[in-house]
């Protein structure tokens, strides 16, 4: 254990992860998408993702990297993501496992590593779109940030999934229903 002085001069002990300027910094963040349109609209949409940034505000680039197998596992992208904050966010994404209409699983690495998963189901005569993103900050600005103002990295998170729930509604030309949001530590 280290010693630093805080903001009034008192020593405080810090463990060697913090002693190093960061604390692993994880986020669980879940997100659901109600969309008035058929399932496969919905599907084609999310599966093109080169294409998300004509739909999806705050995505800046969206570039395939590897095109995969026929049946896309191994397809890799490329995304840098711009919300509300002033910081940008660049991930790559390889589909790891895919069920077609089901879902769509991806290894995350860049400024954060980790998994992200799309579920897909139809209820009701509407579409429901399940984004968990299960994430380790990675970028040294991600993580202090993080550290400082999680509840503010969520939000940004937050925004962006909401630009792009209501851009899939107006790009498939479908009745936006709603959009939850969950963060858990």
């Amino acid at each position: 254990m280290t010693s630093q002085l805080d903001a009034y001069g008192k020593a405080v002990r810090l463990s060697p992860v913090h002693a190093a300027g960061y604390r692993m910094v994880q986020f669980d963040l879940v997100t659901l998408w109600r969309i008035g349109s058929g399932l496969t609209e919905v599907w084609d949409a999310i599966t093109r993702p080169v294409a998300w940034p004509q739909w999806w505000r705050g995505l800046e680039v969206a570039e395939e990297l590897d095109r995969g197998g026929a049946d896309g596992i191994g397809s890799k992208q490329r995304f840098v993501w711009k919300g509300a904050l002033p910081y940008r966010l660049m991930t790559e994404l390889t589909i790891s496992r895919i069920e077609p209409l089901v879902m769509i699983q991806g290894e995350a690495s860049g400024d954060v590593t980790g998994t992200g998963i799309w579920r897909f189901a139809f209820e009701d005569g509407i579409t429901v779109v399940r984004h968990e993103w299960r994430v380790r900050a990675t970028a040294p600005r991600l993580k202090f940030l993080a550290s400082v103002a999680r509840p503010l990295v969520c939000w940004n998170h937050g925004r962006i999934m909401a630009w792009g729930a209501q851009g899939l509604a107006r790009h498939l030309g479908a009745t936006f229903v709603r959009v939850e949001r969950r963060a858990r530590a």
